[in-house]
């Protein structure tokens, strides 16, 4: 169980929301097992940049009617890490309380959700580059990556059981997040960040701790891939890694919640999750029936 809350916090992704059924059933078997129904803003933004967002995005909202008094609404963890840079100190519970209101009042009153309603700052995401500076200031770690270890990953499943084992060892050591948090220290010092974060003074408690696991888990997916160091990325590749870091915005937020709901079960994010995390923790909820969520539920109490 979290720290912050007493009922499970179960986060959402968008493919879990847009593939369920009209009746929002699921949300209300995960709120009658004391859930907590956790959206961040990469859901937002997920929903409301597609062709077809005129029509998802409304009946996401609908779906939530549901269960209104047990939504949460979180801080995005790029500003939760960057307060952490600046104040020296762990962001804490990442709940945005007045924006929760906000969310529960208009899914209690029925209210029309127009796409205008997205946060202009959720519509910027796309012009967002701090995920490719920092992936082009880690992509060539030597230390991290011996030839034979690249050789063992490369070009295999994410879930193939010898790149897990790998991948967590490296995505988890301690000294390794804590290389990787001093080098987001000194390139964000660079863009102008007043930081005066010691890396030395950060454990799992702190959100760039987690942030800093899931760039350790984009440098094992290019090895994977057998990609080296990028030193110009194009428009294709700077794509890619935005659409990695809306994965990773999903499994940074998991460090402060119990679960995760996604219907991602082949793709990356489903070999990131257990890069992250390991197989015995931030179970998956990856299904619509109600015995398959309570078993999952009743095991998160």
């Amino acid at each position: 169980m979290n720290k912050y809350a007493t009922n499970p916090r179960i986060l959402i992704d968008a493919s879990y929301i847009r593939s369920m059924n009209a009746d929002g059933k699921p949300f209300r078997v995960m709120c009658k097992q004391g859930g907590r129904i956790v959206l961040i803003d990469t859901l937002f933004y997920e929903l409301c940049s597609t062709d077809d967002a005129e029509k998802y995005y409304p009946a996401a909202m609908r779906k939530l009617r549901v269960c209104p008094d047990a939504i949460e609404c979180w801080t995005h963890v790029s500003k939760m890490w960057k307060v952490e840079l600046e104040e020296k100190r762990p962001y804490g519970d990442p709940l945005r309380s007045e924006i929760t209101k906000n969310m529960q009042r208009k899914l209690a009153n029925n209210s029309h959700w127009p796409l205008v309603d997205i946060n202009e700052e959720v519509r910027k995401r796309e012009g967002n580059n701090d995920i490719v500076t920092l992936f082009q200031g880690f992509a060539n770690w030597p230390q991290l990556f011996s030839e034979g270890t690249v050789e063992e990953i490369k070009s295999k499943s994410g879930h193939d059981e010898k790149v897990v084992q790998i991948c967590y060892k490296i995505v988890n050591d301690p000294d390794n997040i804590r290389a990787v948090i001093d080098n987001i220290r000194l390139i964000m010092k660079k863009g102008g960040l007043d930081v005066l974060l010691n890396p030395d003074d950060v454990d799992h408690t702190w959100a760039i701790w987690h942030f800093g696991k899931s760039l350790l888990v984009m440098l094992c997916d290019s090895q994977k891939k057998g990609e080296n160091a990028f030193k110009k990325i194009s428009k294709k590749t700077e794509k890619a890694l935005i659409n990695t870091g809306h994965d990773l915005d999903y499994l940074t937020s998991l460090a402060f919640a119990d679960a995760i709901a996604s219907c991602e079960t082949k793709g990356e994010m489903s070999y990131y999750r257990r890069w992250m995390f390991g197989d015995d923790s931030k179970p998956l909820i990856s299904s619509h029936e109600k015995n398959e969520i309570d078993s999952i539920m009743k095991k998160l109490k």
